[in-house]
């Protein structure tokens, strides 16, 4: 295989893309001291700060009722070939790869066979145009949506439908319901002027409703917006949106019809890390390196029907917590990290193997979608893990080969 020549020939072609990824996954998050107040509603808040520091393991093995491995196939079409995974979208029958150095959409089977590069990027009726940051199947009205500078719709099968206009810059944005898109606005646009922070949108790109009132008195609000101190996650079978903002303890869900708490977390974070997450004029450390080992922020999120799940870094180190939303137990599990951000980076952009070792003692993170738990490797990840740390390989990994294409893993989630 022409693994080598296929990176050579787009390393160059899709460096914007991976700074995106890279922005993604950097889309860390906590609230707190700001001038909106969520409801202090006993019923929805956690103490996580009083938790953080009572490491054990969560329950993961209690939601999971099976798991399926499926490694992706490489075959002689030098197509088959994924250098990388921005994003991605499963149905039922397919898995959808946005590819992070290639401007196409690539289809597999659910059983990982390789179909074909089902949309390119061109000036062609079929095809896309400009930086994508996003891809999402909703199987349900047989629909595949494209996200970048546009919004470009599809049938699941790639026949191309229509586009529809960007009236204001995005960093993420999903279907909620019948043509209504909810959306992250792109960071480091002050919200005092044309920012639009939260919002859902309808297909012409109209803003119906929106929340950007994010500030705080540490701050003058002409400085104030959005920085990469943010998560998000599709949640409830595609109906809602979490977000979760750095300088705020509310994780908030957007709806079809509002943006409201989901619940709040205890952070008791300081005044520097609030300022970090809405200065919008300071880029001296947008990754955090600087950040004192005593905040707690939210790297991204899911959620099951029993728990809110968030991958979180404090002390230097990284660590999964679960939110129990009935009983309110938080459970909190330090993970285990084969080597430096940067170097784990280099082996994937989505980080899937950093997380909860609660199930068959293997590393697990990724996103719900209906009633499964995806989690998405890299053969380069899984070496790595397998040499610096002690985790069990389920035996349909063992004899995956480095250079072969990323693996997907699907956990079926029990019904309440």
């Amino acid at each position: 295989m022409q693994h080598n020549n296929i990176k050579k020939h787009n390393m160059g072609k899709r460096v914007n893309a991976i700074l995106v990824g890279g922005m993604l996954i950097f889309m860390q998050s906590l609230f707190h001291s700001c001038s909106w107040n969520a409801k202090q509603d006993i019923d929805i808040k956690y103490g996580v700060r009083d938790a953080v520091n009572q490491v054990s393991s969560l329950n993961l093995q209690k939601e999971i009722s099976s798991v399926s491995y499926v490694p992706l196939e490489t075959t002689n079409d030098d197509e088959s070939l994924i250098d990388g995974v921005l994003d991605y979208a499963v149905t039922e029958n397919h898995i959808y790869i946005l590819p992070a150095k290639e401007a196409r959409v690539v289809l597999f089977d659910r059983n990982g066979h390789f179909v074909k590069t089902l949309i390119r990027e061109g000036q062609g009726p079929e095809e896309f145009s400009g930086l994508l940051f996003g891809i999402q199947a909703v199987e349900a009205s047989d629909r595949l949506y494209l996200y970048g500078n546009m919004v470009w719709e599809y049938t699941l099968d790639g026949t191309f439908i229509k586009s529809y206009p960007q009236k204001a810059p995005m960093i993420y944005e999903r279907r909620i319901g019948e043509e209504l898109f909810a959306a992250v606005a792109m960071p480091f646009t002050p919200f005092a002027t044309n920012s639009f922070g939260l919002g859902v949108f309808d297909k012409e790109g109209n803003l119906l409703f929106n929340k950007n009132n994010f500030y705080s008195d540490l701050l003058e609000k002409e400085k104030t917006g959005f920085t990469v101190n943010m998560a998000m996650a599709l949640s409830d079978a595609g109906n809602s949106v979490l977000f979760k903002l750095g300088s705020n303890d509310t994780v908030f869900r957007i709806t079809q019809d509002s943006i409201k708490a989901a619940c709040i977390l205890d952070l008791q974070n300081s005044n520097e890390e609030i300022v970090r997450s809405l200065n919008i004029t300071d880029f001296s450390d947008m990754l955090g390196e600087r950040r004192s080992g005593h905040e707690i922020f939210v790297q991204d999120l899911f959620e099951t029907s029993r728990c809110y799940y968030l991958r979180c870094r404090y002390n230097q180190a990284f660590y999964v917590i679960s939110l129990n939303k009935e009983n309110k137990e938080i459970l909190v599990e330090k993970c285990e990290q084969p080597g430096t951000l940067k170097e784990m980076g280099d082996v994937t952009l989505q980080h899937g193997m950093l997380g909860s070792r609660s199930f068959q003692n293997f590393p697990i993170w990724g996103k719900t979608q209906g009633d499964e738990l995806i989690q998405i490797i890299t053969p380069s990840e899984l070496a790595l893990y397998r040499e610096k740390c002690t985790i069990e390989v389920p035996k349909a990994l063992s004899n995956i080969d480095e250079d072969s294409n990323p693996i997907f893993i699907f956990y079926k989630l029990k019904k309440e």
